[in-house]
């Protein structure tokens, strides 16, 4: 499965990301923790310079928590200040600002000592999907900035406070324009990254069934009798099929209705907490 999508709108966020920069303090770096790896993006490197980071791995809920413990460790180790969250949940505001204010102490502190108080503007960024605006709006309280479960929902710059002296900018989920590294590209796709219309369902599904054989089979075989992974992908499918029923005049199976089933099944977590990147001892 070959992968690539980086539409013009996303040409025109990095290059209003590069022209805002200039007026913002710190960043907000949004990461899904199903694949935090994959949702780092190497086109926002030169963007960012050395602006402080406040690391975001959302959707936490979705993860196991050891796995996602191991990934808040490895990135306040090597990196910057990280904290987990759940988007959709209420609370955590608190934990946040903290947070926020911890990685603009240095600036915060040369303003103090000539007793004024600075707003802190940041920067809201990550790859399509990731959950930025919900982010948002669960720390306002209110629905204020466009949200919604495919990529590219957000297309232009939002400013919105969360605090008396707290201003975030939102930007639309960008891409990176080089998928050198199909891995990553896939697990974008697999956690819904990626506009699902240049993805092959078929060859999505049979990526799921592969990785869930390998890393979770008794989780796959609570769903699925799935107890090998066969070379010929439609055979897996067929499984699917027939055990959800999806079979077509004639008695063929119906492939396409089985690779979605998959899909879905997936994003919705029917096989439980799963996450596409682990943090390997030699990462530490």
């Amino acid at each position: 499965m070959f992968i690539h999508w980086f539409p013009g709108h996303m040409t025109k966020a990095i290059r209003m990301m590069q022209k805002e920069m200039s007026i913002v303090d710190s960043i907000i770096y949004v990461l899904d923790a199903r694949a935090p790896f994959s949702c780092v993006n190497p086109a926002f490197d030169e963007i960012i310079g050395q602006k402080p980071i406040l690391y975001v791995l959302n959707k936490a809920d979705l993860v196991p928590k050891n796995e996602l413990f191991k990934w808040q460790n490895y990135i306040n180790n090597n990196h910057s200040k990280c904290i987990t969250t759940n988007s959709t949940m209420k609370g955590g505001t608190k934990i946040f600002i903290k947070s926020l204010l911890e990685v603009n102490k240095e600036k915060l502190d040369r303003y103090a000592a000539k007793g004024v108080k600075k707003t802190i503007r940041a920067m809201v960024i990550g790859v399509p999907n990731c959950g930025k605006s919900t982010l948002i709006n669960s720390l306002i309280g209110i629905n204020r900035t466009v949200t919604g479960d495919k990529p590219g929902v957000t297309r232009g710059k939002q400013w919105v406070s969360i605090d008396k002296y707290i201003d975030l900018l939102d930007t639309p989920g960008t891409l990176y324009p080089d998928f050198s590294d199909q891995q990553k590209a896939t697990n974008l796709a697999l956690i819904g990254s990626i506009n699902e219309e240049v993805v092959d369902t078929n060859e999505m599904a049979s990526e799921i069934l592969s990785f869930l054989f390998e890393n979770y089979p008794d989780k796959l075989f609570e769903k699925y009798p799935i107890t090998e992974i066969s070379e010929k992908p439609l055979e897996n499918l067929a499984i699917v099929a027939k055990r959800r029923g999806y079979i077509l005049r004639g008695g063929e199976y119906d492939y396409e209705r089985a690779a979605k089933a998959v899909v879905l099944d997936f994003r919705k977590q029917a096989f439980g907490k799963v996450i596409l990147e682990k943090i390997n001892n030699d990462d530490k």
